[in-house]
C-alpha cells in the first residue's frame, strides 16, 4: 500500500519542511484572527445587561416580537410560534431528536429546497428512506442583546428549549434526509483540526449517503445489505439486513458491518471539489479516523449528543469545511443560521403522522407537541426539578396512554371471561332443554300404549287388511311365524294392561268363516 501511495504522490506537492511552515504561518493567523474577534467583542458587548420584567414586556409586546393572542401569561400563549413572523437570528434555536424510517416519504420524491441536485439519491425504488426529526423553537422572551444574551459573562437567556420549565416556544418539527443532517451541521461548527469535525467526516465517509446498498450474501447465498440503523434515544449505527428495503435488522447472518472492511482512508476534504490532500495538523487525525469507523458509531454518537439539547441556530464562530468564513468567522455577514442550512437542504414539515410514525419506532427523544408529549426522556435529561415537572406536565400524557392501554387489556380480559362464561351457560341450558324434550317424547310413547283396544285392535285389521290385498301368495309357516310375533307382541302389551282388563272373545261361528277362508285362499 505504501509503494502504490509512494507512485501515486504528485512531484509538485510541497515537502515536509514547506508543510511545517504552511502550519505555522496557519496557526499564526488563527492566533491573529481570534485576537481581533476579542477586541471587537469589546465593543460590541453591552455596559450593563439587565434582565427585562415582565411588566416591561406586558406594556412593550414588540419586545417579545410573536405575534399571538392578547396576554403573555402561559395559559393564553398558543402551542406553536407564528411561521409567519419574523425573529432575530439569535432568538431561534433547534434539537436533535433522533433518526427514523420512513417507506412513504422518499427523497427523490419530495424533492429539494436547495439549488444544486438531491446528490442523496440511491436510485433503489425499494429502500425505504432515513430521516433524521429536529424540532425548531424561537425565545419569546429575547431581549435583543445578540451572542451575550445566551453566552456572556452574565447572560439573561438561557437555551433550555428542552425543558418542561422552558419558555421557548415550539416554531415546528421537522425531517431531513439523515446524512445530509449530519454533514451540514459538521461543515460550518468545527475547524479542520478538531476532533469533533475528524470524527465526523470520518463517520459520513463510513455509513455513506445511500439509505441502502448489497455488501455481500450470507452461507445460504441470501443477498446481505447495509444501512443506517436508528436507536433509542437517537443514536444511530450501521446494522445488516436481508431485505431490500432494508427496514428489519437481521443479527442472524454471523456478520457485522466491519467485516466486509468498508474502510477509508484519512481524507478531511469537503466533498465540493476539494482533493483532500489538506489534512489539518493533527497528529492523531488518521487515528481519530481509523477509531470512528466501526458499525456501532460510538464516537460519532457522542460528537452529536450535544445537539439533543437546545442549540442555537446560529453557528459561532462560523466555519466553511474546517475553515473560518471571513476573518474570525463572527461578522454578521459571515455567521451562517443552521435552521436556515437544514431548511435548504432537504428539510420538510414533519407532520403529526410523521412525528408519530419516529414515535412507534422508538427511536426519538422527548417533544411535547400541543399537549401531547413524544419520544423518550433520556436517563439524567433532566435534573430532579425538570424530571418531577414533566411527570406532572407533559409526561402525564404518556402515563394516560399507559393507564389507558392497561384499562384496555383488562377490558379485553373482562370480555373474554364473560363470553367464555356466557358460552358455557348457554351450552348447558340448551343440553338440558334437550334432555327435557328426549323424556317428553318417552312420556308420549307411554301414552300411545295405553291408548284402547278398540283402536289397537283397528289398527291391527288395517294392518291385515294390507297385508291380504297385496295379491301375494304365502307360505303357511311365514303366515304362522307372524302371527307368533303378533301373539307375542299382543301377549306383551296385554301384560302391560290393567290386570282387570278382560278382552273380548269372537264367537265359534266368525273362527269357522275365518278357517274357511284360508282355507280356500291356501287352495
Amino acid at each position: 500500500m505504501n509503494a502504490t501511495k509512494a507512485l501515486m504522490m504528485d512531484p509538485f506537492a510541497p515537502t515536509p519542511e514547506e508543510r511545517k511552515a504552511e502550519r505555522e504561518a496557519r496557526r499564526q493567523r488563527h492566533r491573529e484572527r481570534n485576537e481581533k474577534m476579542k477586541e471587537a467583542m469589546k465593543y460590541i458587548k453591552p455596559n450593563k445587561i439587565e434582565r427585562v420584567s415582565e411588566e416591561e414586556l406586558n406594556s412593550n409586546p414588540a419586545l417579545r416580537k410573536l405575534g399571538w393572542g392578547n396576554g403573555n401569561s402561559k395559559s393564553n400563549a398558543v402551542q406553536y410560534a407564528d411561521p409567519g413572523d419574523d425573529y432575530d437570528m439569535w432568538q431561534q434555536a433547534y434539537r436533535m431528536l433522533g433518526g427514523f424510517i420512513d417507506c412513504d416519504h422518499k427523497k427523490d420524491q419530495d424533492g429539494s429546497h436547495d439549488d444544486g441536485d438531491n446528490n442523496n439519491d440511491n436510485g433503489d425504488d425499494n429502500s425505504c428512506s432515513r430521516w433524521m426529526m429536529w424540532a425548531s423553537y424561537i425565545d419569546p422572551n429575547y431581549q435583543g442583546y445578540g451572542y451575550d444574551e445566551y453566552f456572556g459573562d452574565t447572560p439573561v437567556g438561557s437555551l433550555d428549549c428542552h425543558s418542561p420549565n422552558t419558555d421557548w416556544v415550539l416554531l415546528g418539527v421537522y425531517r431531513q434526509e439523515f446524512y445530509q443532517y449530519i454533514e451540514q451541521i459538521s461543515k460550518h461548527l468545527w475547524a479542520i483540526d478538531d476532533y469533533e469535525y475528524i470524527v465526523a467526516l470520518a463517520g459520513l465517509a463510513y455509513m455513506t449517503d445511500e439509505d441502502c446498498f448489497y455488501v455481500g450474501t450470507t452461507a445460504d447465498g441470501a443477498a446481505i445489505y447495509a444501512g443506517v440503523a436508528p436507536k433509542e434515544y437517537g443514536k444511530f449505527e450501521m446494522a445488516l439486513y436481508t431485505d431490500d428495503y432494508c427496514l428489519v435488522p437481521n443479527e442472524e447472518t454471523g456478520y457485522t458491518f466491519d467485516d466486509f472492511g468498508l474502510y477509508s482512508d484519512l481524507n478531511l476534504g469537503s466533498g465540493d471539489g476539494d482533493d483532500g490532500n489538506n489534512n489539518g495538523d493533527n497528529e492523531d487525525a488518521e487515528q481519530y479516523w481509523y477509531d470512528t469507523q466501526e458499525y456501532t458509531l460510538t464516537n460519532l454518537n457522542d460528537v452529536y449528543e450535544t445537539f439533543k439539547y437546545c442549540t442555537s441556530c446560529i453557528d459561532y464562530p462560523t466555519y466553511q469545511d474546517g475553515y473560518y468564513i471571513g476573518d474570525t468567522g463572527t461578522d454578521d455577514d459571515d455567521l451562517i443560521n443552521q435552521c436556515w442550512k437544514f431548511y435548504s437542504h432537504d428539510s420538510f414539515p414533519c407532520e403529526a403522522d410523521c412525528v408519530a410514525l419516529g414515535h412507534s419506532q422508538g427511536t426519538i427523544l422527548s417533544v411535547v407537541v400541543g399537549d401531547q408529549m413524544y419520544g423518550q426522556v433520556m436517563d439524567g435529561f433532566y435534573n430532579d426539578e425538570e424530571s418531577a415537572a414533566i411527570r406532572s406536565n407533559a409526561v402525564e400524557t404518556a402515563e394516560e396512554s399507559k393507564f389507558s392501554r392497561l384499562l384496555a387489556n383488562a377490558f379485553v380480559t373482562f370480555s373474554f371471561i364473560v363470553f367464555v362464561a356466557t358460552f358455557l351457560a348457554f351450552a348447558v341450558a340448551r343440553r338440558s332443554r334437550y334432555r327435557e324434550s328426549r323424556n317428553s317424547k318417552s312420556r308420549r310413547l307411554l301414552d300411545d300404549d295405553d291408548r284402547s283396544p278398540r283402536s289397537r285392535r283397528s289398527t291391527r285389521s288395517k294392518s291385515k287388511g294390507r297385508d291380504e290385498g297385496d295379491g301375494l301368495f304365502r307360505s303357511s309357516s311365514r303366515k304362522s311365524r307372524s302371527k307368533s310375533k303378533r301373539k307375542s307382541r299382543s301377549k306383551g302389551r296385554e301384560s302391560e294392561r290393567d290386570e282387570d282388563y278382560d278382552p273380548p272373545r269372537r264367537s265359534r261361528s266368525s273362527k269357522r268363516s275365518s278357517s274357511r277362508s284360508r282355507q280356500v285362499d291356501d287352495f
